[in-house]
């Protein structure tokens, strides 16, 4: 595999990381609730979901979606619906006291790993930076290298946004702003999951 394919996918990949969405949103309840821990394991399970994705592009996912559209609908159908849930919950406890009970890292895990699965554009957006960045699909030693060098990747980025969002002083100015905070991710997770829903 040629070392420039693999820089640039990184650098697409890292381009994905960055742009705001439900993983920002679920790693921020993960760092204010569960602490930094918390935010550790989310950020695990993020990066397990979105390696999933990766998988599930390698084997042909969106090819079978072409073939079988109403499967692709599902899953967004079920993504969007995950996400309202999640929006609901954000906007209803808003005014709600900051839970500061004891870390949960299994929560947190899954709460990660769920919102990465509830996005089926990722899928999508994945294919596109795989068809983009590959001359060919990659296959055995190469896919192996290509999943290997992403989980790395999102669990060095998702590590770096859980120390940041742990840090004492985010935590205090999140804290003082709770509620328009839980409003205004309630309000993005509501569009995004409209957006994926249409």
């Amino acid at each position: 595999m040629d070392a420039t394919a693999l820089i640039a996918f990184n650098i697409a990949m890292l381009g994905a990381l960055v742009s705001p969405g439900p993983a920002l949103v679920a790693m921020l309840r993960a760092a204010v609730t569960g602490g930094r821990k918390s935010a550790l394991a989310c950020g695990l399970g993020l990066a397990i979901g979105g390696m999933s994705w990766s998988v599930m592009a390698i084997l042909g996912l969106t090819a079978l979606f072409a073939v079988a559209p109403w499967a692709f609908i599902t899953l967004k159908l079920c993504g969007a619906a995950y996400l309202v849930w999640f929006a609901v919950t954000l906007w209803r406890n808003a005014d709600r006291a900051l839970n500061t009970s004891a870390p949960r890292g299994a929560q947190g895990f899954w709460l990660g790993l769920l919102t990465n699965l509830a996005n089926p554009k990722a899928v999508v957006c994945l294919a596109a930076i795989f068809t983009t960045v590959f001359p060919a699909m990659p296959t055995g030693g190469q896919a192996l290298l290509v999943l290997g060098n992403q989980l790395l990747l999102e669990v060095s980025f998702f590590a770096l946004l859980a120390f940041g969002l742990a840090l004492p002083a985010f935590q205090h100015r999140y804290i003082a702003f709770k509620a328009q905070c839980d409003r205004a991710a309630a309000a993005i997770l509501g569009v995004l999951a409209l957006r994926v829903a249409i």
